[in-house]
């Protein structure tokens, strides 16, 4: 519905850039590659597949008719498979991942002796820091490329597009990408993990659970499962996507909590709820229009909601809305804003401290972490009716 955004549901949402080729599976430890991805093409004792990976998709963000779109499927697992002659099953050359700006791969590994055939395997995850599963199975998602038969040193399989009833799995994969780098820029710790939370061999995964079929979704399973959970068109949006992603970022950086946030089941960017809910949906809201580079919410439909508001909006007024809490935070982060231009303060702040609502954020843990509540931020939030 128009003017709704998903929630983090209790049962009773540009820094790196990894390099195409199991970069970052090394620097994680999490995925030993078992070949050397990205290295010179094959001389005969190695094998050599390249080409870009892309999906199709409904594009929400384009408006309500959602055009069907193109896009690069952009650091995505993938593996390299290839058969020896005599009927041997198929073993795993080598692993990484497509490029984080085309989504290109080059998979390169030693043939380890005659190879009958060879071929790439691409996963519905990257590297083991996010996923997409089949709420079915809780599987990821896989496909394969078409099996080339004794290539003898470097092949091209061209564009690899990701088959029809797959394609907003790998639409997750690549979106999530676009919140990952900003969470890692503010990671203060340095680790490649989402948070400072973690260490880099102890990344947590942030999974999502997502069916062509599925008709419930558009919620972060708290408490339950700890996953995201989506309908089969949510993923049309990359606004819902990252809007759920938020609420998890928030869980993280809280150490495995969230507030209290009573009458959310029906909350909405303009009306009142409480504070402990206008605060978790706020930050998801805020979350992805800052990912994005905006400063709205696009839901499923295609419908946009412009965040802006002031003194004057149509809105309920106070830090039970939202809308206000959302437009507060990408004032105070904003390129030309009171924080430094960005909202690596707010995360290293909410890594250390956990707030119930966005006054003790302001309040109380701003000024412990050295960030303004004066002059120009106080003037962010009062223009949005939060009176402190």
């Amino acid at each position: 519905m128009s003017g709704f955004s998903g929630g983090a549901r209790r049962r009773a949402g540009r820094g790196r850039r990894w390099p195409a080729g199991g970069g970052l599976l090394a620097a994680l430890l999490l995925l030993a590659p078992v070949g050397c991805a990205g290295s010179p093409d094959g001389d005969g004792d190695r094998v050599c597949l390249r080409g870009s990976l892309r999906y199709a998709h409904r594009d929400a963000e384009a408006g309500t008719g959602k055009p069907l779109a193109s896009a690069p499927a952009r650091n995505a697992n993938w593996e390299l498979w290839g058969r020896a002659g005599g009927g041997a099953q198929p073993r795993m050359l080598a692993a990484g991942l497509t490029g984080a700006e085309k989504g290109g791969f080059k998979a390169c590994a030693d043939k380890g002796g005659p190879l009958s055939e060879v071929h790439l395997k691409f996963r519905s995850s990257s590297a083991n820091l996010w996923r997409v599963v089949n709420p079915g199975t809780g599987a990821q998602y896989t496909f394969e490329s078409r099996h080339l038969p004794e290539v003898r040193t470097s092949e091209s399989l061209g564009v690899v597009r990701v088959p029809r009833g797959q394609q907003p799995a790998w639409k997750i994969v690549d979106t999530l990408n676009e919140l990952y780098w900003p969470a890692s820029d503010a990671n203060s710790r340095g680790s490649l993990c989402w948070t400072s939370r973690q260490p880099d061999d102890d990344c947590e995964q942030l999974t999502f659970s997502w069916g062509k079929d599925e008709t419930e979704g558009g919620y972060f399973d708290v408490g339950d499962s700890d996953q995201v959970v989506l309908a089969a068109g949510d993923a049309d949006s990359r606004h819902t996507i990252l809007h759920e992603a938020g609420h998890w970022l928030q869980w993280q950086l809280y150490g495995h909590w969230l507030p209290a946030t009573p009458d959310c089941e029906e909350h909405t960017f303009a009306l009142a709820s409480s504070p402990g809910c206008a605060w978790t949906e706020g930050f998801a809201d805020a979350a992805a229009a800052y990912a994005l580079g905006d400063y709205r919410y696009v839901d499923v439909d295609g419908t946009p909601f412009d965040l802006r508001n002031d003194r004057d909006s149509d809105w309920d007024r106070g830090d039970a809305v939202q809308g206000r809490i959302g437009s507060s935070l990408l004032d105070l982060w904003a390129e030309d804003g009171p924080d430094g231009g960005d909202w690596n303060r707010t995360i290293a702040l909410m890594s250390r401290h956990r707030s119930d609502d966005f006054r003790e954020y302001f309040t109380v843990e701003r000024p412990e972490a050295g960030l303004s509540t004066t002059g120009e931020a106080l003037d962010i939030v009062r223009e949005h009716t939060l009176d402190y």
